[in-house]
């Protein structure tokens, strides 16, 4: 474990200069490549072909680039000078066009000058380490890079900016006010001008912090459908018009529809908007007693796939009087939506207000509106509220909630002061996991490792 503090005079892994292409890899009109490190600026001039005193920072030059052998393109340098730069040391970028070749050239180029190839999200953890972002904005730096929808990138900028980081924040400063408190009074117990403690109201004020830290863990489950999007599995008996929905609902032909029982042995996935937010359908196997081993596995499969789902489609064929399948999804699973279909086969007089048909568009709509809903109540909170968006983040709070409540009947039952004052330090330390101010290596191996190489 590494306290932040360390991390910024811990310079294990700024001593070398290192290089990635900041876009992808395949064919584009422009790509970039970046440096960052006490080499940059020194390997951008050589591949720039001119004076490192030339690489005024932030100002954009275009000329030729150049490699050991020769030319390679010809594009813009631009320098970021230490700390002014997002990782706070020197950095460089150039912008070529956006071949493989080219870009590979110039990485080239730069390793035979010095550099090395990053390493997997060396960038963000390099400003990290520099005290330019906290591990909740590096976080939600992934999160808007990654961003497939509108909530998810409002949701990301939001962390960006440091709201996520506010709030953890202002939990921590009573928690440190209530620690010196207590701590000038083990110090100075024995002087005559020290007020007696009111451990009654120093709990409450404790209990409602627990409260409050409480309430942000639970908004993660938010969190993560804005940012991460729902999947939404298509369940039910063999020909109850899962694939034909499916299909309906992605806008196109993904799945195969027949009228053979078991056409669907696997499960078939699309994604999709939904308003604002990203969603996965997924059409699954019918479930039945199984033909043969294949279809066996393929309704496993089906059973997985709706468990881990947020939201499933219960379909059931309008013209069975009995659906086969009623008790295998239990109470406490993904929320159920339940629909007959086949309405087009049956009779005005025959359908009632639950059936559906995946031939009428409007009925199509309703169901995208049943699970807007259904989504709307499992994220529970405004469209602006703050909200978490990672268990690790959730369950760093909650642990940060029972350290202190803890404290709080510490002091209600009258123990020594010096519990108290532990306990509350184990939820700042708990907190400070959060956001990156003690750092657990497994952890920090595990945000950074998400990101691309040259991000």
């Amino acid at each position: 474990m590494r306290l932040f503090s360390e991390a910024h005079s811990d310079s294990g892994l700024q001593n070398d200069t290192i290089v990635a292409p900041a876009t992808a890899d395949q064919p584009a009109g422009v790509a970039i490549v970046r440096l960052s490190g006490p080499g940059a600026l020194a390997i951008g001039a050589r591949i720039a072909a001119r004076p490192i005193a030339r690489l005024t920072h932030a100002l954009l030059q275009f000329g030729g680039l150049h490699g050991p052998s020769g030319r390679l393109d010809q594009g813009y340098a631009v320098a970021f000078h230490a700390p002014r730069s997002f990782t706070g040391e020197d950095v460089v970028e150039l912008h070529c066009h956006g071949s493989p070749a080219v870009v590979r050239g110039i990485c080239d180029a730069a390793e035979a000058w010095g550099a090395r190839p990053a390493r997997a999200g060396e960038f963000t953890r390099r400003a990290w380490l520099a005290g330019k972002l906290d591990l909740l904005q590096a976080e939600a730096l992934l999160d808007l890079v990654s961003a497939r929808s509108e909530a998810g990138r409002k949701q990301a900028l939001a962390h960006l900016d440091g709201r996520a980081s506010d709030a953890l924040a202002a939990l921590r400063r009573p928690l440190i006010d209530a620690i010196a408190d207590l701590e000038a009074r083990l110090d100075f117990a024995n002087e005559d001008d020290v007020d007696d403690l009111d451990r009654d109201h120093a709990c409450d004020g404790l209990r409602r912090l627990a409260d409050q830290m409480t309430t942000l863990a639970a908004t993660a489950r938010a969190g993560q459908l804005r940012v991460g999007g729902a999947r939404i599995a298509l369940y039910g008996a063999p020909n109850a018009g899962k694939s034909t929905l499916f299909n309906a609902l992605v806008g196109a032909d993904r799945a195969l529809v027949h009228h053979q029982p078991g056409t669907t042995r696997d499960v078939v996935e699309a994604e999709g908007l939904l308003g604002d937010l990203r969603v996965t359908w997924v059409d699954t196997a019918g479930v039945r007693t199984a033909a043969g081993d294949v279809e066996a596995a393929g309704i496993a499969r089906a059973h997985a796939a709706a468990a881990a789902s947020d939201v499933v489609l219960w379909l059931v064929d309008g013209a069975v009087a009995h659906d086969p399948i009623d008790a295998l999804i239990p109470p406490d699973g993904p929320m159920v939506l339940r629909f007959s279909t086949k309405a087009d086969l049956l009779g005005d007089a025959r359908r009632p207000s639950t059936t559906i048909s995946a031939f009428r568009d409007a009925d199509v709509q309703a169901v995208r509106q049943a699970v807007a809903a259904a989504l709307a109540t499992l994220d529970g909170c405004r469209a602006d509220a703050l909200v978490l968006t990672r268990g690790r983040q959730a369950a760093g709070l909650r642990l940060a909630a029972v350290a202190t409540a803890r404290g709080c009947e510490a002091l209600r039952s009258g123990a020594p002061l010096e519990l108290p004052v532990a306990d509350l330090r184990d939820a700042i330390d708990a907190i400070d996991e959060v956001t990156g101010r003690i750092a657990p290596d497994d952890v920090l191996e595990a945000i950074f490792s998400r990101f691309c190489v040259g991000k």
